[in-house]
């Protein structure tokens, strides 16, 4: 560079020396800082490029974690769902049970002592009434739980 330089100002014609070494101390700074600005706009444009594509992939990343907290949430809704229904199910089936051996017990105190054999038709006709009721309630409960 220092030769290029004294070729420019060895041509240019002019008397004072102090000028021509002003003159040329001028060409070498603005030399080098427009080198300078070439190799940081160089750097810069590389580097931030990096930067940007490492934000492009963050905000794809935020994007698909927010999809992701979305999904779980629904998912986790539908699961809850599903247990208080299980809990309400159960709950009536367990109320249902009493109330099936309330009226058992009732049957057995009114004709417990008169006519034995009626009772044990009767009871095993609720039994047998009670057991297609649970059989039917399960495959209801089947059918919800595949259309869910």
């Amino acid at each position: 560079m220092g030769n290029i330089l004294n070729d420019i100002v060895e041509e240019i014609d002019i008397k004072p020396n102090k000028t021509k070494l002003i003159l040329k101390w001028i060409i070498s700074i603005a030399g080098s800082l427009i080198v300078f600005a070439f190799v940081f706009g160089q750097f810069k444009s590389s580097f931030f490029n990096k930067m940007d594509k490492f934000e492009k992939t963050l905000n794809k990343s935020i994007t698909t974690i927010d999809e992701l907290k979305i999904e779980v949430n629904k998912g986790f809704e539908d699961v809850n769902a599903r247990v208080d229904k299980v809990y309400i199910d159960g709950f009536k089936a367990f109320e249902e049970y009493q109330e099936f051996n309330k009226k058992q017990l009732i049957l057995v105190l009114d004709y417990g002592q008169n006519n034995k054999k009626l009772l044990k038709e009767m009871l095993e006709v609720n039994i047998l009434e009670k057991t297609r009721n649970v059989e039917n309630q399960l495959m209801q409960a089947k059918i919800e739980s595949f259309q869910l």
